[in-house]
């Protein structure tokens, strides 16, 4: 993937700030919120982490028990950022025939604990989604295919690999740029199967307008995750 960081330079963020205070101000209540309510969910949980360790983590991803793609989150650390980088590939075939094909490439930089840039490519089945977005004056503003759009500084993506995504009452989508609002069930810990071995992580189901059903580890790292499609289908993503 080329990188996309060149992308956000080139793109310039510089035009007026259409400032939407009353989507800022209750994405900001239900961000801190959400901050306040995880800690008693992974208050038991050893060295729970905020900002996982730097290196790769590759998930498998399939539908009705077969192979259909993958998803890698790369972190790492540089001059006082966090960066992640996620890269995700689906592919549905039928015999020869391609039926669905999903790609998504996003790079996020964050810093004291907020999250400043992001930029994403998708291709979803020939609907393409640019996004460029940065933080400025605690206000997180870009563009998605030429459009403005504004949200609140205390924004968690809905990227999954963010310890506080099942806390948060509204996640930032940045596949399209919009606020998405969100409700996160605590189901407890579950033995569940990860590289082979039996671990104990703990469930949590998103309802509302993005639906998930995440697995968390000790150390608050997503390890699986799973979701139904339009058709009924459901995928899931496993650790490799």
């Amino acid at each position: 993937m080329h990188d996309l960081r060149w992308k956000f330079r080139a793109y310039g963020l510089n035009g007026s700030r259409q400032t939407t205070w009353i989507i800022s101000a209750v994405a900001g209540f239900f961000g801190v919120l959400g901050l306040i309510l995880l800690v008693p969910a992974h208050s038991q949980a050893a060295e729970c982490l905020r900002f996982p360790s730097d290196g790769e983590r590759l998930f498998d991803i399939s539908r009705n028990g077969n192979l259909v793609g993958s998803q890698r989150y790369s972190f790492s650390r540089h001059e006082g950022r966090f960066l992640v980088r996620s890269d995700i590939e689906i592919q549905l075939n039928r015999g020869s025939s391609v039926l669905y094909r999903y790609r998504h490439n996003a790079e996020e930089s964050w810093q004291a604990g907020r999250l400043q840039t992001y930029v994403s490519d998708t291709d979803d089945d020939g609907a393409r989604y640019l996004v460029r977005a940065e933080r400025v004056d605690g206000i997180f503003e870009g563009r998605v295919n030429g459009q403005s759009f504004t949200v609140s500084g205390f924004v968690v993506p809905a990227s999954f690999w963010h310890r506080d995504t099942p806390a948060s009452q509204v996640l930032w989508d940045g596949r399209d740029g919009m606020i998405k609002v969100v409700r996160g069930l605590d189901r407890g810990p579950e033995l569940i199967e990860v590289r082979g071995e039996t671990v104990e992580a703990r469930r949590f189901e998103l309802s509302g307008q993005i639906q998930r059903i995440l697995w968390y580890d000790a150390h608050c790292a997503l390890v699986r995750m799973s979701f139904l499609a339009r058709d009924g289908s459901e995928f899931v993503a496993e650790l490799r």
